[in-house]
């Protein structure tokens, strides 16, 4: 008898075929599936007969169906494939322990299509569910989550990233999935092996803007995702290493609301306004700490970690948003001339800049925001991203700014609108050094709910 037959003369045979395909749907694995299969023709016929409809439900149990599509759409022969292909390369991550290198290896390349079309087709269709906390989640989420948890994505057993070899280079795909599910660490301590080597992320964060451009390309629409990764990492660390400030803030003061938390949307592209209300922080060092610092970072690994003035005392700025300003709202030439935040300016345009102002507290100075969005084109096959640059002053009044208090700020609105990680820098001067600029890094995080205090002060720790 051919041993990959199914046989007559088990148990299974006597089974209805519901049950026959209820037992498999608590496997995720397709080998254990198949084997199941092979055990009669009574398990052979519920795994594979119908049009392979078992197939389809087991897709609809683990993961999003894409947006746009239904069943009907999606042949069942189509779905066993996608299953099968997704869970053959998780499991090979998870179960396997592969490692991550530069994401240029046949086996990255697989599991990051995979988990591209996770986070894309995320909340499509509509289909969501509530986690513990109340937050919106869908199946992918699930399933990224439970990768991220469970791989060497980020758990890395404390093994810093490698350094790039004479020959090779690191696939942007990489960085920009870490960047997306970075989101789904930040709900508490985090062992060091999540960190990723703080010092590398230290050097990145407060390199000059010509030193590291946030953007790239000839439209300056390509994201530099090892920057902003970069920045996350940063940030990160301050969010979820239990001996900081920050994260005693996030932990025991903060509720679910107020802590970072990732998209619970499907993620679109173009313009679109963001949430309204925002948390955030930001770094940086004494101007001749900074000169010195960059000075040392010209070496490959710079040397441990140095003290970050502001995230390091656990001090947070909120901020509030308004995207349907008047349209009477001025434009200063000043504020265009030091961000270039323009560019799309026909309103007719698909994806017209968006502009913005805004007020809030940091510590216990009040200060406005204005600025713009921008339309971004997908970034790695991830759609969603949009730059952001607004300037921080001090007179509400923009007829009337002054030129000596202006702080700009340029950034990447992570795909979901729940993150935004960027550069500040001192904009006062007229003629503005992009060589040697004074500035650092800075987060903002879209928080829900109502303000606890009056005017949305954030208590983030005592002034100095």
């Amino acid at each position: 008898m051919d041993r990959n037959m199914p046989s007559t003369n088990t148990a299974f045979n006597k089974l209805p075929i519901e049950l026959n395909q209820r037992i498999p749907s608590f496997l995720s694995d397709h080998k254990d599936i198949a084997n199941y299969s092979l055990i009669c023709r009574k398990t052979d016929h519920a795994i594979n007969d119908n049009k392979f409809s078992f197939w389809c439900a087991k897709y609809c149990d683990d993961f999003v169906l894409p947006g746009g599509r239904t069943n009907t759409q999606l042949t069942n022969t189509q779905l066993r494939h996608g299953y099968k292909y997704r869970w053959q390369w998780i499991n090979k991550f998870i179960k396997g322990g592969f490692y991550f290198r530069h994401g240029n290896t046949v086996a990255e390349t697989a599991i990051l299509n995979v988990l591209k079309e996770l986070i894309a087709e995320s909340f499509a269709n509509g289909t969501h569910l509530l986690d513990d906390d109340g937050q919106l989640q869908c199946l992918n989420m699930i399933r990224l989550k439970e990768f991220v948890m469970n791989s060497k994505l980020f758990l890395n057993g404390g093994k810093r990233p490698p350094l790039l070899g004479p020959n090779e280079t690191h696939d942007a795909s990489l960085s920009a999935v870490r960047i997306m599910l970075s989101h789904f660490l930040l709900d508490g301590p985090r062992r060091p092996g999540t960190w990723f080597a703080l010092d590398d992320a230290q050097k990145a964060v407060y390199a000059a803007t010509n030193s590291a451009p946030i953007f790239t390309g000839p439209n300056r629409d390509v994201v530099n995702m090892e920057w902003i990764l970069h920045c996350m990492n940063f940030f990160k660390f301050y969010m979820t290493s239990p001996d900081e400030k920050l994260f005693d803030l996030l932990e025991d003061d903060f509720g679910p609301s107020k802590r970072p938390t990732p998209w619970c949307e499907p993620l679109k592209s173009g313009t679109y306004p963001l949430t309204t209300r925002w948390y955030g922080t930001y770094s940086f060092m004494d101007h001749h700490p900074l000169a010195l610092f960059r000075a040392r970072t010209t070496m490959p690994r710079c040397g441990p970690h140095i003290f970050d003035h502001n995230v390091g005392e656990g001090k947070v700025q909120s901020l509030t948003l308004d995207f349907n300003p008047p349209a009477s709202l001025p434009w200063p030439r000043s504020f265009e001339h030091r961000l270039r935040s323009r560019r799309v300016t026909d309103p007719n345009s698909a994806f017209p800049d968006l502009r913005f102002d805004g007020k809030g507290n940091d510590i216990d100075d009040p200060f406005f925001a204005t600025g713009w969005l921008n339309a971004l084109p997908p970034q790695c096959g991830i759609p969603g991203w949009q730059r952001i640059s607004f300037m921080k002053h001090f007179e509400e009044d923009l007829s009337v700014v002054g030129q000596d208090d202006l702080w700009a700020y340029e950034g990447v609105v992570v795909p979901g609108g729940r993150m935004i990680l960027g550069r500040w820098w001192y904009a006062s001067d007229e003629d503005l050094d992009f060589d040697g600029e004074y500035g650092g890094p800075f987060v903002l995080w879209a928080v829900d709910g109502e303000d606890e205090e009056e005017n949305g002060e954030v208590d983030g720790g005592e002034e100095e």
